[in-house]
């Protein structure tokens, strides 16, 4: 087998399946050590998740069960794509085929809401593009993370993890205060930074870190998408910072609505939510009241010396007492978006 890339719980290798059928597939194999019970409900959660969804715009499973010493593993189809972003770039499309993807990307994203299953962690990187028959067609995969609204996927809960769940650069101000509370919302608000990466070539929101990214999401909005590139329609416009409000309950109901406003523009209502956008707040006086409030916690000295590359906060990798400080920080300092 071939590995094609790893993650925090596990490693996907391409292998050729011999029965019933001969093809080339995806192996999703739990990582050696990495089956504490957490880690276990994690990755068992992601193989029910893939399992309840049927949609050409999302991975397939095929097949799951154990090795002969007891690693769980699952067979799913090969996705020969490149990340979202990537694909847009490499191809240099403009904006009404970066549109044409995302319209694919809103329709998954609705089938996985439907079937009760919340993503919580959309990003480029999660969306991979393959090309049938000449047409780029878009894969949501790594259900890694995901949260089931209406049934249990798994015995095991993973609201019950302590650590951080999506990517700072694209996750929700209320996902990034507590994931307890995330919602179908919270893939709406992902949706919308992913739209805004596209057509504006930029994150919403950039920081030598991940904490000051995530705090610069809850006290702030992003750039006005038009100031970034003024070919961006208002209607567009409209439509990323609709998607992307603060308080839930403001965004789209669902990704079906965002979809249903990207087909016809001309009904876009236009609320000048670009007049309205404000700056984020400093982080600083917030983490210092991170120290203040966390007296049990001890702050490794690493969480103030993040690469000051992009990266740092496009991954899920944080130090979960730094997250923790973070996240009381503004429990205490205020109320969470909502």
């Amino acid at each position: 087998m071939e590995e094609l890339g790893r993650g925090g719980m596990g490693v996907v290798y391409r292998a050729e399946q011999k029965q019933p059928v001969k093809r080339t597939v995806a192996v999703k194999l739990i990582k050696p050590g990495m089956d504490s019970r957490e880690v276990l409900a994690r990755f068992d959660a992601e193989r029910q998740a893939l399992a309840v969804m049927d949609h050409p715009n999302i991975a397939r499973v095929l097949d799951a069960g154990a090795t002969e010493n007891g690693r769980p593993f699952f067979v799913m189809e090969l996705v020969k794509g490149v990340p979202l972003t990537d694909y847009c770039d490499q191809h240099r499309l403009g904006l009404p085929e970066r549109l044409a993807l995302f319209r694919q990307i809103c329709s998954a994203v609705q089938h996985a809401h439907q079937k009760g299953i919340i993503h919580r962690d959309l990003k480029p990187s999660n969306i991979l593009v393959e090309s049938h028959d000449g047409h780029p067609v878009p894969k949501v995969i790594d259900f890694g993370v995901a949260k089931a609204t209406e049934q249990k996927m798994t015995d095991e809960s993973l609201a019950d993890s302590t650590a951080i769940v999506g990517t700072p650069a694209y996750m929700s101000p209320e996902q990034a205060i507590d994931f307890h509370s995330a919602d179908i919302r919270t893939d709406i608000y992902s949706l919308g930074a992913v739209l805004y990466e596209m057509v504006t070539g930029s994150v919403p929101f950039e920081g030598p870190n991940p904490f000051i990214v995530m705090n610069s999401r809850i006290t702030g909005d992003p750039v006005a998408p038009r100031e970034r590139n003024p070919d961006i329609s208002p209607e567009l416009e409209e439509i990323i910072l609709h998607a992307m409000e603060r308080e839930p309950h403001r965004r789209y109901a669902s990704a079906a609505a965002m979809r249903a406003e990207l087909d016809n523009p001309e009904s876009v209502k236009h609320t000048d939510r670009h007049k309205h956008l404000q700056a984020p707040k400093a982080w600083r006086t917030r983490w210092q009241g991170a120290k203040a409030v966390v007296l049990s916690v001890v702050i490794p000295s690493s969480c103030s010396r993040w690469p000051s590359s992009g990266p740092a906060c496009t991954t899920r990798t944080i130090d979960a007492r730094c997250y923790e400080a973070f996240r009381l920080a503004h429990l205490r300092g205020g109320r969470a978006p909502g």
